[in-house]
């Protein structure tokens, strides 16, 4: 099978021959990752696009949403910084005086088709990266304890920007249909919704406000023959029933452990794609072998099926959880080596019968 087709057969559970594997900082995997690019009038000067790379916020400097960004932390250039200045400030005068990015800008799609010939070349499944979906814009543009309070007191003015929000992905994924001509595989977008073991809101306000809308962003992907990859940290058991219902086809998780590996996988293995990684916080960190493998075994054989349904990811912040080098390559190891772990399984049991 081609990585294409490992990758489509564990989103569809079509029996795959193995796992699917996301470690390209390794340069290993199945998947080749795209990112949006800074539109022309926003790049710096001597800035050359390469989607195959993230273009980070730049500290210090406004982006095209009119948000500064401030990053002393990491000076390695993978993180993303914080955003310090909001330009939403009330729902009168700044409100109405925002102008929403174009999603159409020139430049967000600069170096699509050499990465896309690449590719395709290695037979590898595409997959382009929207990140922010609605609420993570949402709080950079308000504040994050701002839209929390909007959530109750100004709902109407919230909803519309909402809409707004959505028209810009919704612009995003029908652009990477037209400009890709079905080489783009899957599209990744983020709201991280989770606090350690609770919603960051009411699941019935989260159903009301936001599930309606990534029902749409989830349609718009469908009809161009687009999966679904939505990313969420934190505990969000508690609207994965909904991810799954509105046609998110994969859901990308870092932190399994707090989700209750056995249980959680008994709830939702086989009805959706998962795209995971050992965990950030209590596994990555300690530099522990044997937690690290047992990790990796416990994620194929609670989360992934004979069937298909596991995608191996990498999380590549190492410093920001305190990990090193050695585990994250330890991690990627464990994967590969028990890739097809569900699969001989299986087979035993055939044979024992």
């Amino acid at each position: 099978m081609t990585s294409y087709e490992i990758v489509l057969k564990n989103i569809t559970f079509d029996n795959p021959e193995r796992i699917a594997l996301k470690y390209p900082t390794l340069k290993k995997g199945d998947i080749v990752r795209l990112f949006l690019q800074r539109p022309r009038a926003f790049r710096p000067e001597g800035e050359i696009p390469d989607m195959t790379k993230k273009a980070v916020p730049i500290p210090g400097e406004t982006d095209e949403w009119g948000i500064r960004w401030e990053n002393t932390s990491n000076k390695s250039g993978l993180g993303l910084g914080q955003p310090v200045g909001f330009p939403i400030k009330d729902w009168e005068e700044s409100y109405e005086n925002y102008v929403m990015p174009d999603p159409y800008e020139a430049g967000r799609f600069d170096g699509l088709e050499e990465a896309l010939k690449k590719a395709e070349k290695e037979s590898k499944w595409v997959q382009l990266n929207s990140q922010y979906c609605i609420f993570e814009r949402l709080h950079f543009l308000r504040g994050f304890e701002n839209t929390l309070v909007d959530l109750y007191t100004n709902e109407e003015e919230l909803t519309e920007l909402c809409d707004r929000l959505l028209d810009y992905q919704l612009g995003i994924v029908r652009q990477a249909a037209k400009l890709s001509g079905g080489r783009i595989h899957s599209i990744d977008t983020s709201d991280d919704w989770g606090t350690q073991n609770a919603l960051m809101i009411n699941p019935e306000m989260w159903r009301k406000i936001f599930k309606p809308r990534y029902k749409i962003l989830a349609d718009e992907m469908h009809k161009h023959g687009i999966y679904m990859n939505f990313h969420s940290c934190g505990y969000i058991t508690d609207i994965m029933d909904d991810l799954i219902e509105i046609g998110v086809d994969i859901v990308n998780i870092h932190q399994p452990h707090l989700l209750n590996l056995k249980e959680f996988g008994k709830r939702f293995a086989g009805r959706i794609c998962f795209d995971v990684a050992v965990d950030i916080q209590e596994t990555l960190p300690t530099g522990d072998k044997e937690k690290i493998e047992q990790d990796v075994k416990d994620l194929i054989r609670y989360w992934g099926t004979e069937k298909g349904g596991l995608i191996a990811a990498e999380y590549r912040f190492l410093k920001a959880i305190g990990a090193t080098e050695e585990s994250f390559e330890y991690a990627c190891e464990c994967f590969e080596r028990y890739a097809d772990l569900n699969q001989k399984e299986a087979k035993k049991e055939k044979e024992i019968k």
